[in-house]
């Protein structure tokens, strides 16, 4: 799947926009057998053969050989899965620190994943059902071929259990939601989409589906531009990864107008929900970095 050119010159319709593009690198997930070798979503990982798979802590489950009221037992430990794997190689624009070439993310089939907590973000620092791995792929001597699964009796939510898929990296230039620009321009949006027929500050314009940087993905919560996101140094975080439930977000009525619409020829649900991943209440985990310094960790956020 690839993103067909804009119908027509945002900037020469809506010149306030200008100055506010920014580039993203659209991942086009598709199912596939990746190998550890390649970029993936859900497949095996570059992973040294001598350093213990991240694993979360074990399910619950009831003992009846233990007197009643204390039947329920924590079991081992299960392994974490396989989530993202991406390389610099294939995605250079992916923020990343110095002399580091691959980039891991594992997670656990549980709605903690993506759970809110009272500062309204999760944390990926020390996390036992979310893990960020950096590493520099020659360190691995090794690769581990036997990597550990969850069984599907250690599933607690198979919609956090990703199809393996191959990615297609496309690069592509978006905008903004209206609203980020002040009331005044999203006034003016709304008036030009009515006149043309376009839907700017319906679907907005910035890119569905998994992606690296850009403009975060946005299902209302407003968070990324209130600047609500910031990393206990201060700093302001930026977008770093988006994990989307669904790649194609459009339907056959806004197609035809969207600024981001999917070929025609494209099978909708092959290409919108090809991970099997859904995340929130369909929308996304949005993943922040923290420019200051990559000892701060990667944040996310159902959004």
């Amino acid at each position: 799947m690839r993103t067909p050119s804009p119908p027509s010159d945002i900037i020469a319709v809506f010149p306030a926009l200008a100055g506010h593009e920014r580039t993203t690198t659209r991942l086009h997930p598709a199912p596939g057998a990746p190998t550890a070798s390649e970029s993936s979503i859900g497949g095996p990982l570059w992973w040294p053969a001598d350093e213990p798979w991240p694993h979360a802590r074990g399910r619950y489950e009831i003992d009846r050989s233990r007197p009643a009221g204390s039947r329920q037992v924590q079991g081992p430990p299960v392994p974490l899965l396989a989530g993202v794997q991406l390389w610099v190689r294939d995605v250079p624009e992916l923020p990343h620190p110095d002399g580091i070439d691959l980039l891991q993310i594992l997670w656990d089939s549980s709605d903690e994943v993506d759970a809110f907590d009272s500062a309204g973000f999760r944390t990926a620092g020390p996390d036992d059902v979310f893990r960020v791995v950096w590493r520099r792929a020659a360190d691995v001597v090794e690769v581990l071929t036997d990597q550990p699964r969850q069984t599907e009796a250690q599933f607690i939510l198979d919609t956090y259990v990703p199809v393996p898929c191959v990615l297609n990296p496309e690069r592509v230039v978006e905008y903004p939601p209206s609203w980020v620009l002040g009331e005044e321009f999203a006034a003016e949006v709304d008036a030009r989409d009515k006149e043309l027929g376009t839907c700017y500050g319906w679907e907005h314009t910035y890119a569905d589906g998994t992606k690296i940087g850009g403009w975060p993905a946005d299902s209302g919560v407003g968070g990324p531009y209130y600047e609500a996101f910031r990393c206990e140094c201060g700093a302001g975080l930026e977008a770093f990864l988006t994990l989307a439930s669904t790649e194609v977000a459009h339907n056959e009525r806004t197609t035809t107008t969207t600024y981001y619409r999917p070929a025609e020829s494209e099978p909708h649900e092959e290409c919108s929900q090809p991970t099997g991943l859904v995340f929130g209440r369909w929308t996304h985990l949005q993943l922040f970095y923290c420019p200051a310094s990559w000892d701060h960790p990667i944040q996310r956020f159902e959004m």
